[in-house]
């Protein structure tokens, strides 16, 4: 098996060579591609330069049948050539989707931990501000009770008959009618604690409604801080939900701004490739048509990253297929 290496670069192998070194140099090139074939770490573009000078070679030798075989092999390899860069393009162009979708996921993922982050804050502000509230509340009730416990009972007020009883009962004493004096002590007896339950049962409901009173102020006060919250939560979903429809349209908008070139990219590609195959004055594959379409800007800075200034020049034209004789680009 010859190896690829010991072939001499092109520019070599057309300066200064004659019919019979360039013979030498086509049967090399041939029994590589017999012996290892086409495989990708395969030079195609050296050895379709090489075949070609060997067929004009024949041309002058009038030796029609060689020449004729190498130009199948020509066409086979130019097929080829052209192969790889389809596959090249198919490749790059599906890598680029990738990419798209990958950054759009990453993007989604940030999206959603930024903004669960900023609801669960919000949640647990909610929480730290109700329970200060609660304790409050817990606070001020009490510190009521407290207040209602220690506060001193007045000297209840007792109506006018039974003060009027109670000086009646007092007089029967001071003249020694004792038996009169108990029936009307047992009569003011009972009316004294009629009216001390009728006092300390108004002063009950008393401070039963003032409890009630704060409790519904504090009802009043934890709905209105939970409905404040509510409607803060709801500001931020909707904000998250805004935000979220601009990324996935920002998305979508990249999406078929990328499907758009690649489709141009393609169509084009396919133009010259087509145009190309019918073009019989070059030997060159349809790939080189692309490349030096890429080098002049038709397809734009996505299809091929610039390379060097001194390797994007393009390659000198063969003698028999100058660069002006390219099939035009639409």
């Amino acid at each position: 098996m010859q190896d690829s290496a010991l072939l001499p670069p092109p520019s070599e192998a057309f300066s200064n060579v004659n019919d019979e070194q360039q013979e030498i140099l086509a049967r090399r090139v041939l029994e590589e591609i017999a012996t290892v074939g086409t495989g990708p770490d395969v030079p195609l573009d050296e050895y379709i330069k090489i075949l070609a000078e060997y067929r004009r070679c024949c041309e002058r030798r009038g030796n029609y049948k060689e020449a004729e075989l190498v130009q199948h092999v020509l066409k086979q390899l130019r097929l080829e050539e052209e192969n790889r860069h389809v596959s090249a393009l198919t490749q790059q162009q599906e890598n680029e989707r990738q990419g798209l979708e990958e950054a759009h996921m990453l993007e989604f993922q940030n999206f959603n931990r930024i903004w669960n982050e900023k609801i669960d804050t919000f949640e647990e502000h909610q929480l730290d501000c109700e329970a200060a509230m609660l304790e409050r509340h817990s606070m001020e009730l009490a510190e009521f009770h407290a207040e209602m416990s220690s506060e001193a009972p007045k000297r209840p007020k007792f109506s006018k008959e039974l003060l009027n009883i109670r000086k009646v009962q007092d007089t029967l004493a001071r003249s020694k009618s004792y038996s009169d004096a108990h029936k009307v002590k047992l009569k003011a007896d009972k009316m004294e604690a009629m009216e001390l339950e009728k006092i300390n049962r108004d002063r009950a409901e008393k401070y039963s409604k003032q409890e009630a009173k704060i409790l519904a102020r504090h009802r009043s006060e934890l709905m209105a801080m939970r409905k404040r919250m509510e409607r803060g939560k709801a500001e931020l979903e909707r904000a998250r939900k805004k935000e979220l429809e601009m990324l996935l349209q920002r998305y979508h908008n990249v999406k078929r701004g990328l499907q758009g070139q690649q489709n141009i990219i393609k169509a084009k590609t396919g133009n010259i490739l087509l145009k190309h195959a019918h073009n019989k004055k070059t030997d060159c594959s349809g790939s080189t048509a692309i490349n030096v379409s890429m080098g002049t800007g038709t397809f734009g800075p996505l299809m091929v990253k610039r390379r060097p200034v001194e390797a994007a020049a393009p390659a000198p034209p063969s003698p028999r297929a100058p660069a002006s004789e390219l099939p035009p680009i639409q």
